[in-house]
């Protein structure tokens, strides 16, 4: 399977973000929540029947949340 980069893949129990540096037998990896500090490697004749596109589920209106997660979502909007 082929990847994009940019597109979202779940890898090792984590969601990732694909890299430019990738290429076809190699994805370059950073995490969904972490920094340039955190980017790992993956060989994927290796570990690519563990690799996945990453699907997440649409925001359910029935539940809108609470204040400190209306908070966090106002703040990553304003960023």
């Amino acid at each position: 399977m082929s990847f994009s980069v940019g597109s979202l893949v779940k890898a090792r129990g984590r969601e990732w973000v694909v890299l430019p540096e990738s290429a076809d037998d190699f994805l370059v990896l950073r995490p969904l929540g972490g920094t340039d500090r955190e980017v790992a490697g993956i060989f994927l004749p290796l570990e690519g029947d563990d690799v996945q596109s990453a699907t997440f589920a649409l925001p359910d209106p029935a539940q809108p949340g609470d204040f400190q997660s209306g908070r966090l979502l106002r703040d990553a909007v304003r960023l």
